[in-house]
């Protein structure tokens, strides 16, 4: 997981980039850009055109490789190709979709991609919930058989577990409990997820499905964008990012029924998605805390970062896996 990130890495200028970049596709010109999300990872602009919008992405520098974001976007191809609602790239006149752009620090990867408009799903809404298990489902079927020339990144023990143990650790040396217990439940989500995956289904995941990566149009379409954390992995874990996006019980069997409306689910993924959901907080916690300075303007990372993630940490054992009686 360790990266060589900067500390502050500023957005590119949106005026520049639209007069970089939009020569290189066969689009009406717009008429008017602007910076809509700025984050540690990727930065994203609105393109506005008069036959539409457009999602520029643009990647920090040194956050994936040209392989990932080739990989992610031949994966989104594919999937609108087999006509799964997702925000597809762009095709460039070269044929390429996505492109390298001269930067200090460094260049910056960049994709454009079709804008999703409509409404964050409404997670208490149970039509929306099971449209977000159709459409899941949909994801992992058109991708059972997909191969790419490219290498990417996997969603294994090593990249959930074992990489984010690293990472956390020298976080908690003047907390040594926390740091202990850190160690403990790694390791017996590790034991415990290594004795289930050969029952496991293997294969392309989203890897971030929640609502915030979706929309959903007046008419009551569902489009999910945003796979930058996706790859090959285990599809409970995919299931488990759902999981905690539907709350409580009764939404997450809805998804589920909605998801077996498309695809079988069987109970050996649906228990293993209740480690996952606990091993993508060890996950989610190394991430913020390699990332956290460039993420918040330079902030460190300090105690009421690490109570607030440990602390989520201990309420997802207790609710979802309450067998791992760890500390």
């Amino acid at each position: 997981m360790k990266r060589d990130l900067p500390v502050v890495h500023p957005p590119l200028a949106v005026e520049g980039l639209v007069a970089d970049l939009w020569p290189h596709y066969d689009l009406a010109p717009p008429s008017r850009g602007e910076l809509i999300q700025p984050g540690g990872f990727t930065d994203h602009y609105l393109i506005s055109t008069p036959e539409g919008d457009y999602v520029l992405r643009v990647y920090r520098q040194g956050w994936r490789t040209a392989d990932d974001v080739a990989y992610e976007l031949a994966v989104l191809a594919h999937l609108e190709g087999c006509g799964v609602p997702v925000c597809a790239p762009i095709i460039r006149r070269d044929g390429a979709y996505h492109c390298a752009i001269p930067a200090s620090g460094g260049p910056r990867l960049a994709a454009l991609f079709l804008c999703a408009r409509g409404q964050k799903p409404d997670a208490t809404d149970r039509e929306v919930i099971r449209a977000c298990g159709r459409v899941m489902a949909m994801i992992h079927r058109h991708t059972d058989d997909f191969t790419c020339e490219y290498r990417r990144f996997h969603l294994d023990l090593e990249h959930l577990l074992d990489q984010p143990r690293e990472t956390i650790l020298p976080y908690l040396v003047h907390r040594p409990p926390d740091a202990a217990f850190v160690e403990v439940v790694a390791s017996e989500l590790h034991a415990g997820l290594a004795a289930q995956v050969e029952r496991l289904d293997w294969g392309y995941c989203h890897g971030d499905f929640h609502g915030g990566n979706a929309r959903v149009n007046a008419d009551g379409t569902l489009r999910v964008f945003d796979f930058d954390c996706g790859g090959l992995g285990w599809r409970a874990y995919d299931l488990s990012v759902c999981r905690l996006y539907c709350g409580d019980d009764a939404r997450w069997e809805v998804f589920c029924r909605g998801y077996q409306e498309v695809r079988s689910l069987p109970e050996a993924t649906r228990a293993a998605v209740l480690w996952f959901v606990v091993a993508r907080q060890i996950w989610r916690m190394a991430l913020f805390a390699e990332h956290w300075p460039l993420m918040s303007g330079g902030s460190p990372v300090d105690d009421g970062f690490l109570d607030q993630h440990l602390g989520i940490l201990r309420e997802r054992m207790s609710r979802y896996l309450p067998e791992l009686a760890v500390g």
